[in-house]
């Protein structure tokens, strides 16, 4: 059965964008667009007011329906529209069940991070395919600008741990890179030494020097492996200091992607996102995609 790239839509500015990036991807991909709107659960109303809510609601669906299939025709795109009755994240995780991706908006400002409550976070965290979240705010005209070497500009940023080239999604973000002709970032994130006496600056650097030089080394050979199977890809390395989360969402503001797991090494059985994942899909300032990567 052919992949298709899914889209949650409802009409609103966020999802407009996420449908033109959806529209964008399906045609570098050369993949069917399925537009997905859910028109909510049914509510506790008495059935002789429900009922023309509903039809109404049914009505407007379709139209937005036909409105978005039409764009994504008119760029190039085979597309249908599928409208569903039920919860909006059940709904999409349903309707993407075998797709190459899923791509939806995000509402709303910074999250609480730690908890699983919004619609994109909720599919992201059940989702069985990718699912990228562009953030309400998101500009690619308006990216922050940083000179060389701090910028991560034209480039899919994917944060390593130990696990290597055995997590899913670093194997993911190289095939985008390579497919839309983009840098792959590799990186890896040392904590800073808070905990030392103050004013001991030669022995933080040393301290920092230990921990970076492994971290280097990870970098660097996942890199490699990553070069060895995708001939021809542009893969950078960089060793990045602080909190895990705080430092993947310092590089959105300049990268083209972000695309992280939804467990890495370590993660907690049973938890269907890991904590940094959890954080830095809240405050990330770029697209982001999440891979499914726990075990089943």
């Amino acid at each position: 059965m052919t992949q298709n790239i899914v889209v949650a839509y409802d009409g609103s500015d966020h999802s407009e964008r996420a449908l033109d990036w959806a529209i964008a991807d399906a045609l570098e991909q050369q993949l069917p667009l399925k537009i997905v709107l859910s028109t909510g659960s049914q509510t506790g109303l008495d059935q002789s007011i429900y009922g023309a809510f509903a039809e109404a609601l049914q009505e407007e669906s379709e139209r937005l329906a036909r409105a978005a299939v039409a764009k994504a025709k008119t760029a190039g795109v085979t597309a249908q529209g599928v409208i569903e009755r039920g919860d909006a994240a059940g709904v999409i995780v349903y309707e993407a069940k075998d797709a190459a991706l899923v791509v939806m908006g995000k509402r709303g400002h910074h999250g609480i991070r730690g908890r699983v409550g919004s619609v994109s976070s909720a599919v992201a965290a059940h989702s069985t395919a990718p699912v990228v979240i562009l953030p309400e705010s998101w500009n690619p005209d308006e990216r922050e600008t940083r000179p060389e070497g701090e910028t991560f500009a034209g480039a899919v940023v994917v944060g390593v741990d130990k696990l290597g080239t055995e997590n899913k999604a670093v194997g993911v973000a190289a095939r985008y890179a390579a497919d839309h002709g983009l840098t792959l970032a590799v990186v890896n994130v040392v904590p800073t030494t808070g905990y030392l006496p103050v004013n001991s600056y030669e022995l933080e650097q040393t301290v920092q020097e230990q921990l970076k030089a492994p971290a280097q080394e990870l970098t660097d050979r996942v890199a490699e492996e990553l070069r060895g199977q995708y001939p021809g890809l542009d893969v950078a390395t960089r060793v990045l200091e602080g909190r895990p989360a705080d430092a993947l969402v310092d590089a959105s503001r300049t990268a083209d992607l972000l695309v992280m797991g939804t467990r890495g090494y370590g993660g907690f059985r049973g938890l269907l996102m890991g904590s940094v994942s959890q954080a830095v899909l809240a405050d990330a300032e770029s697209p982001m995609m999440v891979v499914p990567t726990a075990k089943k």
